[in-house]
């Protein structure tokens, strides 16, 4: 009897071969997609998968673009000189840094780990299936890190070692900030309950869904990320903004219902002195002062604590050593003053509103029967809602530069991005490098 793993290993490589005979476009873009695949399943098992994937994905990504520039969603997309806007914030930030090199490296280390991922991202959907697909890689993450917190919680030690943090949860994060980032994966994996229900029916995939990411919403809870808990209520709000009609005021109540857990499981950390003695009220005012001394083109890139120390202040609650704000828009604002805020923000809302504005005309179209054409758009929407979650994470969380929450971003980013420029075709056909045709060129890149 054969090994399965030899017989699995030996039929990949049969298909590779056969594919980099006859369509090198469809070897490289399968070779993109399961490697990317893979760096959204294992995305918090650390930073070497974080490292090592997106430079696999480049490699494979200047294949596909070598065999199928012409049919590739970069080329496409009308929207292209929003990313331009990102980049001149970033270079803006470096540039007019009072330390050009510490920012040049603060900066840079996002390059290959979080700003190339939405168009590696966006070239990852062709059709439904990819859209599915993604969706199931988000729940395989959030099922297996889920898993993790409940083992944390039982032994104390999470399967990399990490103990708890300050009796918080984190996972093999190794910081309770596992919180935000299970928070951002469940929003897209909530797609799974749409995948389910043809089979289980609208009560059955419900229950469905509750089981698989019952051990995500543990984590997050266990987490205490009141942030991360603000993301996943605002996911309903946004999902409501995004299908509104009279049965989806059931999304507002799932809000009330995630928020109520929260408060009711960590009442120490939703309490009103808790929250008016928060450090990060302190965090806020210092950068609001950096930005008032360098209120045009900013401090530059990382330089938050420099740049308050330059000035004689102090955090009223945390250490010296704190290196942001804790709020990305106010990040944005001290690194890279009025001018890089204006690029930052046409940048993150731009997408926001060209996402919303594509999806909910497709959401609110008859598809008349047609079951895999409203699906792929209800997918692409989950994804959308991601993103929009991750800016209200940013309120209380991180800064602008942290790599792993910004590629979580930009993940999703540049996956409602290929699915919005490629939803216009026939959804569930074989896409045009797999059939050996070319599709219709667009006007402007979106359907």
């Amino acid at each position: 009897m054969r090994n399965p793993v030899s017989c699995f290993r030996t039929n990949i490589l049969h298909k590779g071969q056969e594919l980099w005979r006859e369509n090198r476009a469809e070897f490289w873009f399968r070779a993109l997609f399961w490697t990317f695949w893979l760096s959204v399943v294992t995305f918090p098992i650390g930073y070497t998968a974080r490292d090592v994937f997106p430079l696999l994905c480049v490699v494979f990504l200047v294949g596909y673009y070598r065999h199928a520039w012409a049919r590739s969603v970069w080329r496409r997309l009308g929207v292209r000189p929003l990313f331009y806007c990102l980049w001149a914030m970033i270079l803006l930030g470096v540039v007019c840094s009072g330390d050009v090199w510490d920012s040049l490296k603060h900066a840079g280390t996002g390059l290959n780990k979080g700003f190339i991922l939405p168009i590696i991202a966006m070239e990852c959907v062709r059709d439904a299936r990819d859209l599915r697909r993604l969706v199931w890689a988000c729940v395989a993450a959030c099922v297996w890190q889920g898993l993790d917190g409940v083992w944390q919680a039982w032994t104390g030690y999470d399967i990399m070692g990490y103990p708890l943090r300050f009796g918080r949860l984190t996972g093999t994060l190794g910081d309770y900030e596992v919180g935000n980032y299970i928070a951002l994966a469940i929003i897209p994996a909530f797609g799974c309950r749409y995948l389910l229900r043809r089979r289980l029916g609208p009560a059955g995939s419900f229950f469905a869904c509750a089981l698989l990411l019952t051990p995500a919403f543990f984590l997050l809870q266990g987490a205490s990320a009141r942030s991360g808990v603000l993301a996943v209520a605002s996911a309903f709000v946004f999902w409501w903004l995004l299908t509104r009609g009279r049965r989806n005021f059931l999304a507002l109540s799932g809000a009330v219902f995630v928020m109520l857990c929260f408060a009711l499981l960590q009442a120490s950390r939703m309490s009103p002195e808790t929250v008016a003695n928060d450090g990060r009220w302190s965090l806020w005012y210092l950068g609001w002062r950096v930005f008032c001394e360098h209120p045009f083109f900013g401090a530059g890139a990382g330089q938050y604590n420099a740049a308050f120390r330059a000035l004689g202040l102090v955090p009223a609650k945390d250490v010296i050593t704190i290196s942001h704000p804790h709020n990305l828009y106010l990040d944005i604002l001290y690194a890279h003053g009025l001018v890089g805020f204006a690029l930052g923000m046409t940048f993150l809302a731009g997408f926001a509103w060209w996402g919303y504005r594509h999806i909910r005309q497709r959401l609110l179209m008859r598809h008349d029967g047609d079951a895999d054409r409203r699906e792929y758009w209800i997918l692409a929407g989950w994804f959308w809602v991601g993103y929009m979650g991750w800016l209200v994470n940013g309120i209380f969380g991180h800064d602008f530069y942290r790599i792993w929450w910004l590629a979580q971003a930009m993940c999703l980013l540049g996956i409602f991005i290929g699915a919005i420029v490629n939803g216009s075709g026939a959804v569930g056909e074989a896409p045009p490098e797999a059939a050996g045709e070319a599709p219709p060129e667009k006007a402007d890149g979106a359907p």
